[in-house]
């Protein structure tokens, strides 16, 4: 579920940004075409005014304006005070070169000044006063338009030819290009969607395929992954991993050879200090002998201690191997080791059922478990004298109890007992690693290690948990 929802963020992210980089190329592919649209429609007016002067060439030769200044010279006043001269009645252009104005740039107004006043116009557009008289470029607001006007001066610098169009104009034109331009952009986007879906789908799944093979593995598997299972963009990662494995396997051989070292070398001195408190205790007079057993259950401490010590350690270095295990067996054999050790008739042991029982596990960590949990019992639980083991398998999980005699555990005190160096009281006997050992073994195995209270009676139930494999045996 968490790989999942970190996919759908990653997606998300990734699609917002794949977005907004579309909409930041539709702005600029809007701001170039408008651009183009701009520079070919001021080129146009260009064209325009030029073919307006070409057309007005005879009557420019036959100084039709020259006579007209003059005119206007003489009453310049009246001039302002009434309309121009339409295109109409403008003896400049004639019928046919009207209409051939009008075929080529329909979407045109045009003004004709000389030495400053207009003496001709089109007869639609924007008022001639409001059009700007200077050569060039030039952008103006008319009958609440804005306009764009381009200004040719003739030879005779007294002429200027001026032709305008609305903006509007423009963005007509703009509309058919950018809808061209909208579907292969909406195209690309959904193609690079599906793409990016994909990809990160095929990426990522290598990715949580990789966690889930890591998380199945123990600390003690450091087996190096296999270049080839994995794609090729997971090469480097792999690499370092496997290095990782090359380093924390040396790691864990100088642990395990220190710790075996240090017990060794601990063993042997508390071996030597236990002989020889035995033969103290033959030779001193009886009010000395309570204080030499006192003495040899100090050293049987001190030896119960490095040896729960270095199980812990090698808990660490313990690979874990699931298969289909006979539990009722192995339930049996611990039960024996642990009966070598013990006195003869000091506890008995029941274990039911008494059949094979098969389920698939870690053979190895459930049987350190056993033995840490079953040897508890025999410390703890001695005045009771009695052990009981059950073996209880369901559809999903597998539950061993192991139950004593003793004065069992306070519910304030059990979750303290499973951390290492805890015991009961002070005054207890054993290491306080036994539970912790247990803990620890079934954790590697994938179960769980919970303390209660005995339903038929005092003492206190051990209760070892494994949830089912994918797929485990049945019993016989």
């Amino acid at each position: 579920m968490k790989r999942s929802s970190l996919s759908s963020r990653l997606y998300r992210r990734v699609l917002i940004l794949l977005a907004l980089t579309g909409l930041g190329m539709g702005a600029i592919l809007y701001s170039v075409t408008n651009r183009e649209i701009g520079r070919a429609s001021d080129a146009q007016l260009v064209n325009a005014s030029r073919l307006l002067y070409m057309m007005m060439q005879d009557e420019l030769t036959a100084g039709v304006l020259a006579a007209r200044g003059q005119n206007q010279g003489q009453d310049q006043a009246q001039d302002q005070a009434r309309e121009p001269q339409k295109l109409d009645d403008d003896p400049l252009l004639s019928d046919e070169e009207r209409k051939a104005f009008h075929a080529s740039y329909d979407w045109c107004m045009f003004a004709v000044f000389w030495e400053g006043q207009p003496v001709a116009q089109s007869g639609w557009g924007a008022p001639v006063s409001l059009v700007p008289r200077q050569p060039g470029l030039h952008d103006f607001i008319a009958v609440g338009d804005h306009w764009r006007s381009y200004g040719l001066p003739g030879r005779d610098p007294r002429l200027l030819v001026v032709v305008a169009e609305r903006d509007t104009m423009r963005e007509f034109s703009m509309v058919p290009v950018l809808r061209k331009l909208a579907l292969p952009l909406l195209l690309l986007i959904a193609a690079s969607m599906l793409v990016l879906w994909w990809t990160l789908r095929k990426s990522l799944s290598e990715v949580e395929r990789l966690a889930s093979t890591l998380n199945a593995r123990s600390l003690a598997d450091l087996t190096p992954l296999a270049r080839g299972d994995w794609s090729r963009d997971l090469g480097p990662l792999i690499v370092a991993l496997n290095k990782l494995f090359v380093r924390l396997d040396q790691a864990y051989e100088l642990e395990q050879a220190f710790t075996d070292d240090v017990a060794h070398e601990l063993r042997t001195p508390l071996a030597a200090i236990r002989a020889q408190a035995q033969l103290l205790r033959k030779s001193v007079p009886a009010p000395q002998q309570e204080e030499t057993n006192r003495l040899l259950a100090v050293v049987d401490r001190a030896g119960d201690l490095i040896d729960g010590m270095l199980t812990l350690a090698r808990l660490n270095a313990t690979a874990v191997s699931t298969r289909s295990v006979d539990v009722h067996a192995l339930v049996a054999d611990v039960v024996a080791e642990t009966l070598i050790h013990l006195p003869p008739e000091t506890m008995e042991f029941s274990v039911t059922p008494d059949h094979i029982v098969r389920w698939r596990c870690d053979p190895s960590s459930l049987q350190i478990a056993l033995s840490a949990v079953i040897g508890n019992a025999t410390v703890h639980a001695r005045d009771g004298g009695q052990v009981d083991i059950a073996i209880v398998r369901s559809s999903d999980r597998l539950a061993i109890t192991v139950g004593d005699r003793g004065r069992g555990v306070p519910p304030a005190d059990r979750d303290r007992l499973l951390r290492r160096f805890e015991r009961g009281t002070a005054n207890e006997a054993g290491s306080g690693l036994g539970l912790s050992i247990a803990v620890k073994a079934m954790k590697l195995a994938g179960g769980t290690v919970r303390l209660e209270d005995r339903q038929d009676g005092g003492g206190l139930l051990v209760v070892l948990s494994l949830p089912a494999a994918i797929d485990h045996g049945l019993s016989a």
